[in-house]
C-alpha cells in the first residue's frame, strides 16, 4: 500500500489518499486562479501590505468626506429644499436668484428698482422664517 503525505511548516505529514488528493486538487485550484490573475494583469492591494500600513490605504482619497457626513448633509439639504418650498413664490425667488444664482442684493435691487434697504429687509425676514421652518419641521 502507498504512503500519502503533505508537507505542512517543511514537515511530511501522513495522510489517508482521499485528503491527499484533495489538498493536491486544492493547490491546483489555487494555482489556476493565480495563474489567471497573472495572464489578466490583476493587480491586488493587498501586494502592497507592509507591516506598517495596509495596501489599499496607499490610493484612499484622504480628502473624501466619510460617508456618514455625506448622509447627514443629504438630509439636511433635502430638508433645506423642502422649507423653501414651503416660502410664498416672491420669497422663493428672491432667495433663489441671492443663494443659488450668486446674484447681490445690489444687483437684484437694481434689476427690480427696489430699494436696497427693503431688499435687505426682505431678505432677512426671509431667513428668519426659514430657520422657523426649519426648526418645527421634523428630521427625516
Amino acid at each position: 500500500m502507498k504512503e500519502y503525505c503533505i508537507w505542512i511548516n517543511q514537515q511530511p505529514i501522513p495522510v489517508s489518499e482521499d485528503v491527499y488528493k484533495a489538498y493536491w486538487k486544492g493547490e491546483r485550484k489555487e494555482r489556476y486562479f493565480l495563474e489567471g490573475d497573472i495572464h489578466n494583469k490583476i493587480f491586488y492591494y493587498d501586494a502592497l501590505d507592509t507591516e506598517e500600513t495596509n495596501g489599499s490605504e496607499i490610493f484612499s482619497d484622504s480628502s473624501d468626506t466619510p460617508v456618514e457626513d455625506q448622509a447627514i448633509k443629504n438630509i439636511e439639504t433635502r430638508r433645506l429644499y423642502d422649507a423653501l418650498h414651503k416660502l410664498p413664490e416672491k420669497e422663493f425667488r428672491l432667495i433663489e436668484r441671492l443663494y443659488f444664482y450668486g446674484d447681490s442684493l445690489r444687483s437684484i435691487s437694481r434689476k427690480a428698482d427696489i430699494p436696497l434697504s427693503t431688499l435687505y429687509y426682505r431678505h432677512k425676514q426671509i431667513l428668519q422664517k426659514l430657520k422657523e421652518i426649519l426648526c418645527t419641521s421634523q428630521p427625516y
